[in-house]
């Protein structure tokens, strides 16, 4: 059977010591089933079947013999942490899309594979449906291992508490990245010989150490994106019949439905999936999680759903116009690049607003947070922290981090927090001897050096003070829209969300002075046809991970009838052919 490399008295939850899942032996007649997909191969004993690095893999199954997996840093380094043996098969979650691979493979000893191609291998994963479930269980828990046991991970050395430090650290974990962590106030001893190795000094921190000590220092997110090869290449001409911006849960479900349906599926994301949602440490009363689940475990499962139908996942792009008078409609990135599609599907979401109170922006991405994740937390141990905002996100901040600090004050603007947060969240926050709750009360003014120091907040009424020494503050205190990109092109309303359906049909012909549009746009469609505005982004949304998934899936069925209308009219368009 498989093997891996596991200490003893292994955490039960760890893939590795649920060998029946992680490293499934199949049948002779599963094999069987197999074989007509892909091509038998006798290979000698040390024939590499893959290696870190390359954009794609094939997938095989051992007939005979074993093949060694191992994590090969460049070094002189090889590490083999699981061997598949006879009715084993290889492979994780990086044969669905074209990132660069983390690990290496081969033949352990002379045998013989089976090898399907990447094409052939979506083949039989789609016609043998049984087949496929075990496999990609066996993925998820695959990759989940490489990230708990840091297998093909780069090192990020740097100082605690730095932004740029915690942004790339963000960066990689969100979009499943294997990383090891150094920080230099934490990790001198680990640290100091492999800067000296490489020859690198305080001042070029943060740097990334990939395969082979290929280092990278200070990187923008895009510029690590390609240095990893996380990030998609596009390819020049290519055009898809749906884009997707935004990845959160209505961009994720948009995906999911249209590449599952059978259409060529772009998402654009600028930092990876799960958008707000991605950010939540706990969703409580999502349907169907009677337990509750993190946004980011969320948006993980739905981001591998719409890779298993074979959408595209461009990663850290941000667009920075969308060209709508010519079509198909071209999306300009930031970073230059050009992408056509047929339709567009805008899931830009929302951005957490800021507050006006001196030096609070000084703090940004380091001791100001906008999310509250593991990550986040992992900061704040030592110290109490501010949670400021009174919707479910805050609530469910407070909640979370009352278990990893020593104290949560929570300051609401409102008289009371009911009525803007779920009741089971206003509940638990009362009964949490762990958090304060401050209603009708606003932060006033900080304090700090290089992070911050301390923290005070007023209440509006009385006018008492408060004031905490505080390390750490987050801020939920509503959403702007990301819709600067599309000014001049759709229709917005006064707060610059997007108007869809009869009211975008409306607003178009006053925008144009009584010019209609080609046709009454579609529930989810804005003011262009084939454009469509789903989730946080939308005027007059319900601002719920439930209500955004369903946005994201019913627009499918209606870029379904924008395509046929195109397909007709190309048609139309043809010159007839003359019968002589």
């Amino acid at each position: 059977m498989a093997e891996t490399t596991q200490t003893p008295g292994q955490n039960a939850a760890d893939p590795n010591a649920r060998a029946a899942q992680t490293f499934p032996m199949l049948t002779d007649d599963q094999v069987d089933r197999i074989r007509p997909y892909g091509a038998a191969e006798t290979l000698a004993k040390g024939t590499v079947l893959f290696s870190r690095g390359d954009r794609t893999v094939d997938f095989f199954v051992v007939l005979s013999g074993h093949v060694e997996v191992f994590d090969d840093q460049g070094r002189g380094e090889v590490n083999v942490f699981a061997r598949h043996s006879r009715h084993h098969f290889s492979g994780e979650l990086d044969l669905f899309n074209d990132r660069k691979i983390l690990v290496s493979g081969r033949m352990g000893e002379d045998g013989e594979v089976l090898r399907l191609t990447r094409d052939q291998f979506r083949e039989m994963m789609t016609a043998l449906p049984d087949l496929a479930e075990i496999i990609m269980r066996a993925f998820i828990l695959r990759h989940v291992a490489l990230m708990e046991h840091e297998k093909g991970a780069v090192i990020v050395i740097g100082n605690r508490g730095s932004s740029r430090m915690l942004q790339i650290e963000r960066f990689l974990r969100r979009n499943g990245y294997p990383v090891k962590v150094l920080t230099l106030e934490e990790n001198e001893v680990e640290a100091e010989p492999v800067m000296q190795g490489l020859n690198l000094s305080p001042q070029c921190l943060p740097v990334v150490i990939g395969h082979g000590d290929a280092t990278i220092r200070n990187p923008g997110l895009l510029e690590l994106g390609h240095f990893l090869g996380i990030s998609h290449e596009f390819t020049d001409g290519e055009i898809y019949d749906t884009a997707v911006i935004g990845g959160g849960p209505s961009g994720l479900a948009a995906a999911v439905y249209a590449a599952s349906e059978g259409l060529s599926t772009l998402i654009v994301e600028d930092l990876a999936p799960g958008g707000q949602a991605g950010t939540s440490s706990k969703i409580e009363n999502y349907l169907g999680f009677p337990t509750g689940i993190s946004g980011q475990a969320l948006a993980g499962r739905a981001f591998i759903q719409a890779q298993k139908f074979g959408a595209v996942m461009a990663v850290p792009y941000c667009v920075k116009a969308l060209h709508c008078d010519d079509h198909p409609y071209t999306l300009e990135m930031e970073s230059g690049e050009r992408v056509q599609a047929r339709t567009v599907v805008i899931a830009s979401g929302a951005s957490y607003r800021s507050m006006e109170v001196d030096n609070l922006s000084d703090y940004d991405g380091q001791n100001v947070h906008y999310a509250a994740t593991a990550l986040e937390a992992r900061l704040c141990t030592d110290g109490e922290v501010v949670v400021i905002g009174g919707g479910n996100s805050a609530g469910q901040a407070a909640v979370y981090l009352a278990q990893h600090s020593k104290h949560v004050h929570m300051l609401v603007r409102r008289a009371d927090v009911a009525d803007t947060m779920s009741d089971y969240l206003v509940g638990r926050i009362k009964a949490s001897s762990g958090i304060t709750l401050y209603e009708n009360t606003e932060l006033c003014h900080i304090e700090g050096d290089e992070a911050l120091r301390k923290a005070q907040w007023k209440h509006r009424k009385t006018g008492e003070v408060t004031t905490r020494d505080i390390g750490h503050i987050f801020l939920m205190i509503g959403a702007v829209p990301n819709t600067k990109w599309v000014e001049g092109c759709l229709a917005l309303d006064e707060k610059g969300f997007i108007i869809t359906g009869r009211d975008a049909g409306i607003a178009w012909e006053k925008i144009k002075g009584g010019e209609a549009c080609q046709r009454q746009p579609y529930t989810f469609e804005s003011s262009r046809p084939g454009i469509f505005a789903v989730g946080d982004v939308r005027a007059q949304s319900v601002k719920r991970v439930a209500s955004a998934v369903g946005e994201g899936s019913v627009c499918v069925s209606d870029i379904h009838k924008v395509l046929a209308e195109l397909r007709t009219k190309d048609a139309a368009a043809e010159p007839e052919k003359v019968t002589v």
